[in-house]
C-alpha cells in the first residue's frame, strides 16, 4: 500500500510541476500582451483600454503570486491537518493513502484553476480572478470534508 501511495503522490507531483511550468509560461506571455496593450493603447490615447490593460496585467500579477506562493502553502498547511487515518491494520494505511491523494488532487485542481483563468487572460479574455477563487475554495472544502469523513470511517469500520 505504502508503494501504490509513494508512486501515485510522485505522479501527482510530476504533474503538478508540468502544469506549473506551462503556467508559468502562459502567464509570462499574458503579461507580455498585456504590457503591449498598454502601449499601444497609450499611442493612440485611449486612456480606457490603458486601464483596463493595467487591471488585466495587475490581476495576472495576483493570480501568479497566489499560485505559486500561496496554493502550495494552504495544501501543505491542510494536508498536515488532514488525519493519517485511526488504529492500526488497513485502515490505518487506507487513512494514510486518502489523506494524500486528497492533498494532490486538492493542489492540482487548485493549480488548474488558476491555470485556466491566465489562459483566459493570455488569449485576450476576461481574467476570471474570481472563478479560480472559487474553485480553489471548492477544492479547500473537499479537503475539510475529507479530513472529517477519514475519522468518522475509522470509527464505524473498527480500529484494532
Amino acid at each position: 500500500m505504502s508503494e501504490a501511495t509513494s508512486f501515485l503522490l510522485t505522479f501527482l507531483r510530476e504533474a503538478w510541476i508540468a502544469l506549473a511550468g506551462a503556467f508559468l509560461a502562459f502567464a509570462l506571455l499574458a503579461g507580455i500582451a498585456q504590457i503591449l496593450r498598454v502601449s499601444s493603447a497609450g499611442l493612440i490615447g485611449a486612456n480606457l483600454w490603458v486601464w483596463e490593460s493595467v487591471s488585466a496585467l495587475a490581476a495576472i500579477i495576483l493570480l501568479g503570486l497566489f499560485a505559486y506562493l500561496g496554493v502550495p502553502q494552504i495544501v501543505g498547511a491542510l494536508g498536515s491537518a488532514l488525519p493519517n487515518g485511526g488504529g492500526c491494520g488497513p485502515i490505518s494505511e487506507l487513512g494514510t493513502l486518502a489523506s494524500g491523494l486528497i492533498g494532490g488532487l486538492a493542489a492540482l485542481r487548485m493549480l488548474k484553476a488558476t491555470f485556466t483563468s491566465i489562459l483566459s487572460a493570455s488569449l485576450g479574455g476576461a481574467s476570471t480572478f474570481a472563478n479560480a477563487l472559487t474553485e480553489c475554495g471548492e477544492a479547500l472544502f473537499g479537503m475539510i470534508l475529507a479530513g472529517a469523513a477519514i475519522p468518522l470511517a475509522a470509527f464505524f469500520l473498527g480500529t484494532c
